[in-house]
């Protein structure tokens, strides 16, 4: 077959916690602080306790960076060890050591480029992919965010 790019992430912890702050940072971290707005003025306004308020505000803290350790090591877990995907002119393939699937680029919604690697998005909820610049087997990283972004769905407006 003829290939056009061939990328191995091999899965790590560093990886994967890199990958869960960025989803964090970009998310779920306008969602806590909103929470912890809302919540602490509540608080305050009902008993008029700065301790109780600060309290809430740490173990808000504390779960926030608790939930995202979790978060990268269920990744770890989940992904097993290597993700190889090959990239055609229409669709590609990602292989896992247990698992082989045909992915069309219409369920691509948007590239992120990062320093170690590139993050792999899908329409609506459908997850990412984590792909490591170090780990491309044919093609070059420089002509890969160009092919990804002539291949992304137009956006409506």
């Amino acid at each position: 077959m003829n290939e056009k790019f061939i990328t191995r992430t091999n899965f790590n912890k560093s990886l994967c916690r890199d990958f869960v702050s960025y989803i964090n940072l970009h998310r779920q971290i306008w969602l806590y602080v909103v929470v912890l707005v809302v919540i602490g003025i509540l608080e305050y306004v009902n008993n008029r306790s700065a301790e109780r308020v600060m309290m809430f505000v740490l173990v808000m803290i504390g779960m926030y960076f608790i939930s995202s350790y979790i978060s990268s090591l269920i990744l770890t877990k989940r992904n097993g060890k290597f993700l190889k995907i090959r990239f055609y002119e229409h669709h590609m393939f990602a292989e896992t050591e247990h698992k082989r699937e045909k992915i069309t680029y219409e369920l691509l919604n948007r590239i992120v480029e990062r320093d170690k690697c590139f993050y792999l998005f899908f329409t609506k909820n459908r997850g990412a992919f984590i792909i490591e610049k170090a780990g491309f087997e044919k093609g070059s990283v420089d002509k890969f965010y160009d092919f990804i972004k002539s291949h992304l769905p137009v956006k409506r407006k």
